[in-house]
């Protein structure tokens, strides 16, 4: 498969960009930035990928700082061309995606023609915070803002229907199934795919328009072992009940609808 676009990575340095390459056959990437917490990979400096022509960038907000970091990723937005989205960690930080403070956020997103990307379903600590996480808080958004784009990741795993429903009404509204094939051995591997691969054809049934809201992504970190390979994510694309042309569209096309700023 050609053109592959990876909407969910996490680079931090260019070793990790390495690592990540000796098992992927992405020819494009979305780098997403994190914030400063203790579960999450460290930010990267822009900078460190300024020369890779294919290689797309996003902010992230600390919603803590708001203020303070409302005005830093402005400055970025104006400054760095590259960055085509900004990200909401829902769940690491106890904020509901309908929170006025991430309105605030999507009003800055609206002024600069980037999407918001947001955390949905799972985080890697804390069953609780799952609460936070759940993409059906994202529909108050997309109602509101109809010209601004959210990406709710992670199919919201595993309330995966909240976030299908809001992709076949929501012109919007998209996802990806990115992060959801971190296993411990090769058994748990395919476990993983048949039931991500199964949940998404069943979706397909329901939500006819979820082929064209659905990207590919890989949720690539470099730290620990279980998020290095991120083969398995292929596996998932070719098992879907679709003709070829339209597992292009979750392979690569389907990005371009997601982030406007790369139209």
């Amino acid at each position: 498969m050609k053109n592959i676009f990876d909407c969910h990575c996490h680079f931090v340095t260019l070793e990790d960009f390495a690592i990540y390459q000796k098992t992927s056959s992405a020819t494009k990437f979305i780098n997403i930035r994190a914030i400063n917490h203790e579960v999450l990979v460290k930010p990267y400096d822009f900078n460190t990928f300024k020369d890779f022509d294919n290689m797309y960038l996003t902010e992230a907000v600390d919603l803590e700082k708001l203020d303070l970091e409302l005005e830093r990723v402005e400055t970025n937005l104006k400054n760095n061309v590259k960055i085509v989205g900004i990200k909401i960690y829902l769940g690491y930080q106890p904020f509901y995606a309908n929170d006025e403070r991430i309105k605030k956020v999507t009003r800055l997103a609206q002024k600069y023609g980037v999407s918001m990307l947001f955390h949905c379903g799972e985080c890697y600590e804390d069953e609780k915070e799952i609460t936070y996480s759940d993409a059906k808080y994202v529909e108050e958004l997309a109602g509101k803002f109809k010209d601004v784009n959210f990406i709710a990741s992670h199919i919201n795993y595993p309330k995966c229907d909240h976030v299908f429903k809001l992709c076949e009404k929501y012109d919007n509204v998209f996802t990806c199934f990115s992060g959801l094939l971190d296993a411990e051995d090769e058994i748990e591997k395919e476990v993983l795919i048949n039931e991500i691969t199964t949940i998404i054809n069943h979706a397909f049934l329901k939500y006819p328009k979820l082929k064209n809201k659905l990207m590919y992504g890989t949720d690539f970190f470099a730290h620990g072992e279980n998020f290095r390979d991120v083969s398995a994510y292929l596996e998932v694309v070719k098992g879907l009940d679709l003709p070829e042309e339209e597992k292009i569209n979750i392979l690569h096309n389907n990005v371009f609808k997601a982030y406007q700023k790369l139209r």
